[in-house]
């Protein structure tokens, strides 16, 4: 009995094997020295800090046109950085897709992250090797459109659709506890454009990011409108982000201007923009080592209240 359980769980592993056709580890390392002049837990204005992050991508592909992914993440931090230094794995996320269509299930971003806004090509957390300390230039978009979870469960379970064709995507997403979004990005050329909307249904008090502002510690918006764009000339780029952030209370419209530039052997990033009524500013240089290392150094300035200035100097490498 005990050699025909061995047998039987041999061929069910390898049937697994055989149909996984595409397992991939793919992350991030990074270290580097982190300033806040409002000071970070402990009482400092400095901190060292390091990560590791790595990704399990499986790929499977079906009969009639289907293939089918799996998605999860790993991170291990210096203490104090939403988790401890010991490892911890993400929620989850599972797709199905067919003729440029794809239905995912789990932990990810909205489709408002996901046509490039907050993070993405027009600009937003581009300053400093961790990819932004407070993120300004997303035009306060971070704070309010919705994100996956790479350091614990998924706290939203989401459902979102992407249909791309050509140049074009198009994404929705609903989450059962949170908003319901809808982001359009297409290239024509050198141009790329996007549009995007959330409902921010059942959004909590937005707090993240804004705390120079005491007058916005209890802003919940109830709507959000972006649009963006960005035209690429090679060795060189422009960018710019409008968010409308609507509530019951005051509505705000931020903007971001950003541009780049290669220079040097590496690349300046900048921008300027306007959050909440008050100006903001960044500048970051990153200059490539090889090996998909870079070093970049970086500084980003808020206005708002008694101001805050925040900056950065480390090593970041991909593989």
């Amino acid at each position: 009995m005990k050699k025909i359980l061995l047998a039987s769980t041999a061929l069910v592993l390898s049937a697994g094997l055989a149909h996984a056709q595409a397992v991939t580890i793919t992350g991030e390392g990074r270290m580097g020295i982190q300033y806040d002049d409002s000071g970070f837990a402990g009482g400092t204005n400095w901190r060292q800090e390091n990560r590791l992050t790595l990704n399990f991508n499986v790929s499977v592909e079906a009969d009639h046109g289907l293939t089918f992914g799996a998605w999860s993440r790993a991170r291990m931090q210096v203490a104090g950085l939403g988790t401890a230094g010991a490892g911890v794995f993400s929620g989850s996320r599972v797709w199905a897709e067919a003729n440029g269509l794809r239905l995912t299930f789990g932990n990810q971003d909205g489709a408002m992250r996901g046509a490039g806004f907050a993070m993405g090509y027009a600009g937003g957390c581009g300053v400093g090797y961790e990819g932004g300390i407070n993120c300004w230039d997303s035009a306060g978009l971070l704070g309010v459109s919705q994100g996956q979870n790479s350091t614990g469960s998924d706290n939203q379970p989401m459902a979102r659709v992407d249909y791309t064709f050509g140049t074009t995507r198009v994404a929705l997403s609903h989450s059962r506890t949170g908003a319901t979004e809808l982001g359009v990005r297409s290239t024509f050329g050198a141009f790329t454009v996007g549009l995007a909307y959330s409902n921010n249904d059942n959004a909590a008090a937005y707090t993240a990011l804004t705390a120079p502002v005491a007058a916005l510690a209890g802003f919940a918006p109830d709507q959000t409108v972006a649009l963006s764009g960005r035209y690429d000339g090679g060795s060189w780029g422009v960018g710019a982000l409008v968010a409308r952030l609507s509530s019951t209370g005051p509505d705000y419209t931020n903007w971001a201007i950003s541009g780049d530039v290669d220079l040097g052997g590496g690349n300046l990033y900048g921008y300027v923009g306007d959050l909440y009524g008050s100006s903001s500013y960044g500048l970051s240089y990153s200059y490539g080592l090889g090996g998909g290392a870079s070093l970049v150094a970086g500084a980003e300035h808020w206005s708002a209240g008694a101001g805050n200035t925040v900056g950065s100097v480390g090593v970041v490498f991909t593989f």
